[in-house]
């Protein structure tokens, strides 16, 4: 396990326009099944609400009322097992409509398949088995607005079942200062992934749009 130091901890906490932030607690929400996207499997709360677990081939969402500013940030913990999916991600949406050519409002960390999408932002190549990795992603650089719902990716088409992510801790705030997330993060170290063995992604800076 590894300690990492992030920002020096502040009280004044902000989530969906709230002064009482707090990571978003899946018992109060009801998962749904997003556009035409579930193909098969089940999403899961646990952790007392903290964490949601999909396996199979999904998106869902669930309606959370958003207003992403060029300051927010999005964090969460992820961690995939079982077979590398095609798609790992979160997107912020409107309405239960999914058009491959419009996602621009789509944020994802990893899959096989992210490099073949433009229209979406890519963030890192996850991969299953990396383990627990925390991601603090600048996400008001690359998506604004009002949304009304928060959909959760786990894509693999060509294996119906055999992929599982969990999500856990997530959180969306006003900007890095007033995020719920400790200052120090215990998570466990990625298998392979290529920083040195930090588990923590400060990943704002390091974004790439993907392109064909």
């Amino acid at each position: 396990m590894k300690f990492i130091c992030k920002v020096a901890c502040i009280a004044t906490l902000f989530l969906f326009g709230s002064a009482n932030a707090a990571f978003i607690n899946f018992n109060d929400y009801t998962t749904s099944e997003y556009g035409n996207q579930f193909k098969a499997g089940t999403a899961t709360v646990e952790n007392g609400g903290s964490t949601l677990t999909l396996a199979g081939n999904l998106w869902v969402d669930i309606l959370a009322s958003t207003n992403l500013k060029s300051t927010s940030i999005l964090n969460f913990s992820f961690e995939a097992t079982g077979l590398n999916a095609e798609l790992y991600g979160i997107a912020f949406d409107n309405n239960d409509s999914y058009v491959y050519e419009e996602m621009s409002d789509f944020a994802f960390v990893g899959g096989t398949q992210a490099p073949d999408i433009d229209s979406a932002n890519a963030f890192f190549n996850y991969e299953s088995g990396d383990g627990v990795v925390n991601f603090s992603i600048d996400i008001g650089q690359y998506i604004t607005g009002s949304f009304n719902r928060i959909v959760f990716i786990l894509d693999n088409d060509e294996n119906w079942s055999g992929s599982v992510a969990s999500f856990t801790n997530v959180e969306i705030c006003d900007n890095i200062l007033v995020c719920q997330t400790s200052s120090v993060t215990q998570v466990a170290e990625p298998s392979h992934i290529g920083f040195a063995g930090l588990a923590i992604m400060l990943v704002g800076a390091l974004r790439r749009k993907i392109k064909s």
